[in-house]
């Protein structure tokens, strides 16, 4: 009897979860009910896997500094349902993120408090997701399977790890590296003390078969991604774009000033801070005591996670990869706020209140999004630029936006004028790139230019890399329409 009130408790728990994840795919720009603009960086992603649906290849066709499985991971989404189809891959990602979310609560907290702690996590993810950018996101499922495979093996199977769960510490390493590089810390700082800890203790046995299994895991998904690049004879192109143009962008900052500045910035953002402070605290509380190490290896990956992200603070939406670490750390909260209330009737409901107060900011964020579903008609305005573009080119012209983004280009049957089919927000890290982009417009003179006209106006624009194009459309262009959110000049006849 009490199995079957069990298993109805984990069924509901588990249906609960699904909403959880839906909800916040709801607010999704990618939403059937009303496809909307989506956010600048996944605009790029998806022009790139819409052009590998028609035989194109990234890093030749496209220039970009992300990793590949950035794009492949949208291509089967896109090629069985279109918008719709990465709309239900975005909630597969999500739902994978969620339930092991929950899955590492529990080692925290009982199912209640579990359940309590994945919902405000993933408030605090609220805050992040509605300027997220796509591989933060991606990446995030892959970051949660890894650290509730690592609190796992901190809290309870030290000296039996099962192999496949290597395996997979493995493959969601290497998934999430070949999304974003800089991705890595969280592996590290976790990696790092346990190979110092099974040094120490002489576990060299045990050192050998997590080295086994981790590297087979990295093999399984890198090996068809060498291929697939190397076969396609772009490889070198890769290294250049995403190593080393990914690289020379992520350590273009100004010094020791500016990555303090950014580091500040970074643990400002949604509460960031509270995963670090939690670390430090449990560190000192549990020095030479049981778990000393899980939360070493947890507050130097938090730690680390943080400085990598100060290299470059960007947008909001790269503070996406430190929720795995909110977890713990709202169990905790929730359990000693919980004690406090023990007394009272309703503590439950008091509990969520208080915590909704909190961190009101990703509910809010949701709520917002939640009203454009009804009120913003950005998508319907991408497909009639998109019509207009079409209906005024024939077949085998060709169209170049100009800006760090690829709002169009997903809207349109015309070809893109040049590789580099957005310009700055990385590619100025790349040698010739804009030598490049400005020769293939001038001497291509596309059929049509784009111009994002946004609520602040025209924006976007990079005078080194435009000023020689505007010259060009004063002289031999006209404009075409200033309808649906953009600038359409048409070359002259």
């Amino acid at each position: 009897m009490l199995l079957i009130k069990q298993k109805i408790i984990n069924n509901k728990i588990y249906i609960f979860l699904f909403l959880i994840t839906f909800f916040i795919a709801f607010s999704s720009t990618y939403n059937p009910l009303n496809f909307r603009r989506m956010h600048v960086d996944s605009s790029i992603y998806i022009t790139i896997a819409k052009g590998i649906i028609q035989g194109q290849l990234p890093y030749k066709d496209f220039v970009d500094n992300k990793g590949p499985l950035a794009y492949l991971i949208s291509v089967p989404g896109i090629f069985l349902g279109g918008f719709t189809g990465i709309w239900i891959t975005e909630i597969l990602l999500l739902l994978i993120s969620v339930l092991f979310a929950y899955k590492t609560a529990l080692f925290f907290g009982n199912q209640l408090i579990a359940l309590i702690g994945t919902i405000f996590s993933f408030i605090i993810f609220l805050v992040f997701f509605t300027v997220s950018a796509g591989t933060e996101e991606y990446s995030l499922p892959f970051l949660m399977i890894s650290f509730y495979i690592f609190t796992k093996y901190f809290l309870i199977n030290k000296k039996d790890v099962d192999f496949i769960e290597l395996i997979t510490l493995g493959i969601c390493f290497s998934c999430a590296i070949l999304i974003r590089f800089n991705m890595f810390p969280l592996w590290i700082g976790f990696c790092l003390v346990i190979f110092i800890e099974s040094i120490k203790q002489r576990r060299f046995i045990l050192l050998i078969k997590y080295l086994l299994g981790f590297c087979l895991g990295i093999f399984i998904i890198f090996i068809p991604v060498f291929l697939y690049l190397k076969l396609n004879g772009i490889f070198n192109e890769f290294i250049n774009q995403a190593v080393y143009g990914g690289a020379a962008r992520g350590f273009s900052g100004n010094g020791l000033e500016e990555f303090a500045k950014n580091f500040y910035i970074v643990i400002n953002r949604g509460f960031s801070a509270l995963p670090l402070f939690y670390g430090l605290f449990q560190v000192i509380k549990h020095f030479k005591k049981n778990y000393f190490t899980f939360y070493l290896s947890y507050t130097l990956s938090c730690l680390l996670m943080i400085f990598f992200l100060s290299f470059s603070s960007g947008g909001s939406h790269y503070n996406v990869v430190l929720v795995p670490f909110f977890i713990p750390a709202i169990v905790f909260m929730i359990n000693i706020i919980s004690l406090s209330f023990s007394d009272i009737k309703y503590k439950n409901i008091i509990l969520i209140l208080f915590f909704c107060f909190v961190f009101s900011e990703g509910i809010i964020n949701f709520l917002y999004d939640f009203t454009k579903i009804f009120t913003n008609n950005s998508g319907i305005e991408l497909k009639n630029a998109g019509k207009i573009i079409d209906s005024h080119t024939n077949s085998g012209d060709k169209i170049i936006s100009l800006g760090f983004n690829g709002y169009v280009y997903p809207f349109t049957r015309r070809e893109i004028a040049s590789k580099y089919f957005y310009q700055g927000s990385g590619l100025n890290h790349i040698p010739g790139a804009r030598e490049g982009f400005i020769s293939d417009i001038v001497s291509g003179k596309p059929a049509i230019i784009v111009l994002f006209n946004g609520k602040d106006g025209i924006s976007q624009i990079m005078h080194d890399w435009h000023d020689p194009i505007f010259i060009m459309i004063n002289n031999e262009y006209h404009i075409l329409s200033r309808e649906n959110g953009f600038i359409l000049y048409k070359r002259n006849n």
